[in-house]
């Protein structure tokens, strides 16, 4: 069988298109294979805002799930409503009340910040164990803040049953050395 000319160079179009077509996707999947990370940064981020009568911040809970801490100015009221995620709804409250702890005479209108940090206790006996979350309130008129979190038992989380309990003091401090008269 005689192939002309213009088949011929149809023929060897298509074998050098091929070709070229096979050599870029190998490329494409060695250079992407080599482009990998070869480490893992793991990203994490808590956030708080404040007004005149309510601060809040966020804090995580467990590797899961994070706590969504508010503070009300006008009652001292400090509380950590933690979503389920099972639910979808909030699964866990814990409350305390910071005057008695910072001191606070609540008729003086007292002023506070609310911030939350990353915390990794050693685990206790049985399920519950503290978040890995601690809260700090600080009042802004005295100096005087304070440091709290919670027993968190993440197998009843994941089982999607609800949490309650106590926002527990773990220590408290000034950052004023000196007394300011109002």
């Amino acid at each position: 069988m005689k192939v002309d000319s213009t088949t011929r160079f149809w023929l060897a179009s298509f074998a050098v298109g091929s070709a070229m077509t096979a050599f870029a996707v190998v490329g494409m999947i060695a250079g992407t294979s080599w482009q990998q990370p070869t480490l893992h940064i793991p990203v994490s981020a808590s956030t708080a805002a404040t007004s005149e009568t309510l601060c809040a911040a966020t804090g995580r809970v467990d590797e899961e799930m994070e706590g969504l801490f508010t503070l009300d100015s006008l009652t001292g009221d400090l509380q950590c409503a933690v979503m389920n995620s099972q639910t979808m709804r909030f699964g866990g409250l814990f409350r305390t009340n910071v005057l008695n702890d910072l001191g606070i005479d609540a008729t003086k209108k007292p002023s506070y910040m609310l911030l939350t940090g990353n915390a990794s206790f050693r685990a206790s006996s049985g399920n519950a164990r503290p978040a890995d979350t601690v809260c700090y309130v600080i009042d802004t008129s005295t100096g005087r803040f304070a440091a709290y979190t919670f027993a968190w038992t993440r197998a009843v989380s994941q089982r999607g049953a609800p949490q309650q309990g106590q926002l527990n003091l773990l220590d408290r401090g000034t950052a004023r050395n000196v007394m300011i008269r109002n």
